[in-house]
């Protein structure tokens, strides 16, 4: 698609270019054919801008750099400018990310990276446009593709010998902050991978070190970075101590801990962990949740301003506008979280608020053929991707574990059929998009092997086994894990190592992937514990011993409801 005339005009988020005074805009442009086909032609190298709608720095980089006049009368001569929201293109993202947001990445007309940054000052910038500029196209085709054929890292042979589980416990204790909990020392983000094994090993183990790691880490996040006047937790903290937070809230990080508190307060229980997961749910419910459509939206803008403000001038004060958008995974993850808060605290509300979204985004977002799409309302082709799968796999898993409804079972069957043959990998493990997206438009996306999305597939592999008694489930749970011990915990995902930069920081940091890992191989090594319960679904003592299933916290725990009026086999 060519660009519109307004695109020349948006900032991030919509902010209005032509506000700031200048004389032109950058002429903006979508990821599309168009766009390579004119740097093919003009010879020009396209500058591709990754931004976020709750992104500070991202506003920040279009008050600065992308209003200096000098730097627009560059792009718009020299470049083919292209800039694409992260979190509506997440394939893109993780392919060109330089390390945080926004990201500034330089390509030559078959997508392969010339130069990156993130945020980039006014003067910089200019020197790396006029260098690039200078330099193009004769430089193109020595830079960028070596590096993207770079293997994936191999498992050294002093390791192999050592656990799965061995491996990523002693990266978590080397990474651990004794003094205010998590992982790493700055920026400190909220580890719910790595506590939620933690917590699994205490539950099964009782070694109490296990749980002295999570608690306080929970403490921790709990005092720096949970907003206690709005609510809901904030993505993440500039310092050490949690206590200088980044003040963006997302739909993925609150469903995230609501369910990482819940769990921590099933375990403990600790009334504060109580508190928090409730207030965390609360905020999801009444800020990011649409009544209206019954979906979630996406994230909360990061207005500084605002949240420094005292609380008695808050509620009189302009609440930081919300993204509408809605995406089907984070979707199904609030979903997950919203039966879990049921599960645990008993109020029905919420497994209405989360049947209601899975229904619509089964009714909206699913084709038999192709799986679900990411965007939900958006028009035209997008990516089918392996993460907005599997997180409706696990949540449509949940809802059938928490009501007994066979309905939610069978769509799981289906959702796991579209993976195994549009995601699956020939020699194991499954892709992060499905083969047709390989080549959508725009340039050729090389298709890569995630740890986190395949640890969770596997995990919820491993429960349809114990449901269904279907052994073929189990070998792909095995499948989608075991080519991973050659990279977990150095890294987060096989394929190109110019890809997914912030995906590897993050993993260094603090290991949301080789944590997830190592969960579902502690599930695989161990087992689940499957709960069955058998008598009427309508029976008080039938739905009685449901909810108690439903409230203790045990790791790997399958529910299975057998109704014998219906249940024959």
């Amino acid at each position: 698609m060519s660009p519109s005339t307004d695109s020349t005009s948006k900032g991030f988020g919509g902010s209005d270019l032509t506000t700031l005074g200048e004389p032109e805009a950058i002429r903006w442009r979508e990821w599309d054919d168009d766009s390579f086909t004119a740097s093919r032609q003009e010879q020009k190298p396209l500058l591709l801008t990754l931004s976020a709608t709750w992104c500070h720095w991202c506003h920040v980089l279009d008050e600065t750099s992308y209003a200096d006049p000098r730097v627009i009368q560059v792009i718009n001569s020299d470049f083919i400018p292209v800039r694409v929201d992260v979190d509506r293109r997440p394939d893109i993202s993780r392919r060109y990310n330089q390390g945080g947001f926004p990201s500034v990445a330089i390509l030559d007309d078959q997508g392969a990276l010339i130069a990156g940054r993130v945020y980039v000052p006014p003067e910089e910038m200019l020197g790396l446009l006029e260098q690039v500029s200078a330099d193009y196209p004769a430089s193109a085709a020595s830079l960028g593709r070596e590096e993207e054929l770079e293997p994936s890292p191999q498992r050294p042979a002093a390791e192999t010998g050592a656990s799965p589980d061995d491996r990523v416990l002693r990266r978590l204790e080397e990474i651990y902050d004794p003094e205010f909990g998590g992982f790493g020392l700055e920026p400190k983000q909220p580890p719910w991978e790595g506590l939620r094994f933690l917590l699994a090993l205490y539950s099964r183990s009782g070694e109490k070190p296990y749980l002295k790691l999570a608690v306080d880490s929970l403490d921790g996040m709990m005092a720096g970075l949970y907003d206690r006047k709005d609510q809901g937790f904030f993505r993440y903290s500039v310092s050490r101590d949690w206590k200088v937070p980044h003040y963006e809230k997302m739909l993925v990080t609150n469903a995230n801990l609501a369910d990482l508190f819940l769990e921590a307060y099933q375990i403990t229980p600790k009334r504060a962990y109580k508190e928090v997961a409730t207030g965390t749910i609360a905020y999801l419910a009444g800020t990011l949740h649409d009544r209206s459509s019954g979906l979630f939206y996406s994230s909360q803008d990061a207005w500084e301003d605002y949240y420094r403000l005292p609380w008695k001038d808050r509620d009189a004060a302009e609440k930081p506008t919300v993204d509408r958008t809605s995406y089907v995974g984070w979707n199904a993850l609030a979903a997950s979280t919203f039966i879990k808060s049921y599960g645990v605290l008993g109020d029905e509300s919420n497994l209405r608020v989360a049947s209601r979204v899975l229904e619509l985004l089964w009714s909206n977002s699913w084709d038999d053929t192709l799986g679900f799409r990411h965007v939900i309302g958006a028009t035209g082709e997008q990516p089918r991707i392996l993460e907005d799968q599997v997180m409706f796999l696990r949540a449509t898993l949940d809802l059938h574990q928490a009501t007994g409804e066979e309905m939610h079972l069978q769509r799981a069957v289906d959702v796991a059929d579209i993976i195994q043959v549009r995601f699956a990998a020939a020699d194991g493990g499954y892709y992060d998009i499905a083969a047709s997206d390989a080549t959508p438009t725009g340039a050729p996306i090389v298709r890569e092997r995630p740890v986190q999305e395949n640890a969770w597939l596997a995990e919820s592999l491993a429960v349809m086994a114990c449901l269904t008694g279907n052994e073929d489930y189990q070998n792909r749970a095995s499948d989608a894990l075991e080519i991973f011990e050659i990279v977990v915990p150095d890294s987060s995902f096989l394929g190109p190592r110019q890809s997914r930069r912030v995906e590897e920081d993050e993993e260094r940091l603090f290991m949301p992937a080789g944590s997830a890992w190592a969960r579902a191989r502690h599930l695989m090594s161990s087992g689940p514990v499957h709960l069955v319960i058998v008598g009427s679904a309508e029976h008080p003592q039938t739905k009685k011993l449901l909810r108690a299933a439903l409230k203790t916290y045990v790791p790997y725990r399958v529910v299975q409801s057998l109704d014998p009026g219906q249940d024959r086999e």
